[in-house]
């Protein structure tokens, strides 16, 4: 039994209401910035791009930065940060 379709299979099924599912590598650039500096509270915002396409943007507060790092299972010292202008 075939698993795996293309399109032009399928394209029948989606317009009929059917969900399918596909799988895709998007690309995640993580922006963290503190916007008061009378808070600990820092705003991580996530986009998702597939090529030059923005799929979808997602945004969350962490109480700290240290909860940022452990969210994304970030080691302190890894060197993987950089400063925007």
């Amino acid at each position: 039994m075939k698993q795996v379709y293309s399109y032009q299979e399928i394209g029948t099924e989606i317009d009929k209401g059917k969900s399918v599912v596909f799988t895709s590598h998007p690309v995640a650039r993580v922006t963290a910035v503190k916007k008061s500096r009378k808070s600990e509270l820092i705003t991580v915002t996530i986009q998702l791009s597939i090529g030059d396409i923005c799929i979808g943007i997602v945004e969350n507060e962490f109480s700290s930065v240290l909860d940022v790092l452990e969210a994304f299972n970030i080691n302190d010292l890894e060197e993987m940060w950089v400063v925007l202008e």
